[in-house]
């Protein structure tokens, strides 16, 4: 059973189902048929993936398939093409929320606060990011509020990482951001021993 957050359940509607947005009906009838595979390749042959997303972005620029491009580079452990895909999807599509939180996690990491803010909102709230929806993913939430706890530990306010890991812990707990912000705030002993 998920427990409940009731200041995110305030001012937002999050859904654990697919959630089609404007930019869907954009898509061609052939990207859509193909997003399945497209899809289940980035975890099962990612080299493949590499190959077919760099045709389908050519094609059709979609921040989605720039975001599973990226991915795609990370399960081959390639940090220097995930940066880059992660830079090249937010100056294409800066209002794409997985664009604006992978590209602060890519600040955080060189140490640009600044740009790290720059792309979660001044604020840090993400509803200014929504274009005025109130229906979000789950994993839209966690993407954004995991950069957010980030941002928090290297700006050095604990207390703020902290209470955001705890709306992640009730919203999403067990995703893996939800996971990944507590082993940085609660390591227990298994996590020093087992990465």
């Amino acid at each position: 059973m998920r427990r409940r957050n009731r200041v995110l359940e305030s001012f937002l509607e999050i859904v654990h189902e697919p959630l089609r947005l404007g930019w869907h009906a954009r898509l061609s009838r052939e990207l859509c048929d193909a997003m399945p595979t497209l899809h289940a390749l980035v975890q099962d042959d990612p080299h493949a993936a590499v190959r077919e997303l760099r045709g389908w972005i050519a094609r059709e620029p979609n921040p989605m398939l720039f975001n599973w491009l990226g991915a795609a580079y990370g399960m081959l452990g390639d940090v220097e093409a995930v940066e880059q895909t992660v830079c090249e999807n937010y100056r294409r599509n800066p209002k794409y929320l997985f664009a604006r939180a992978n590209y602060a996690e890519v600040c955080l990491r060189d140490g640009d606060l600044a740009g790290a803010r720059e792309a979660l909102g001044d604020s840090l709230d993400i509803r200014p990011l929504l274009g005025g929806r109130k229906r979000v993913h789950v994993s839209e939430v966690t993407a954004y509020f995991y950069a957010v706890g980030l941002y928090h530990i290297e700006a050095g306010d604990r207390e703020a990482a902290e209470k955001v890991y705890e709306m992640l812990d009730e919203v999403a707990p067990g995703e893996a951001p939800t996971e990944a912000l507590r082993r940085l705030l609660r390591p227990r002993l298994r996590d020093l021993f087992f990465r």
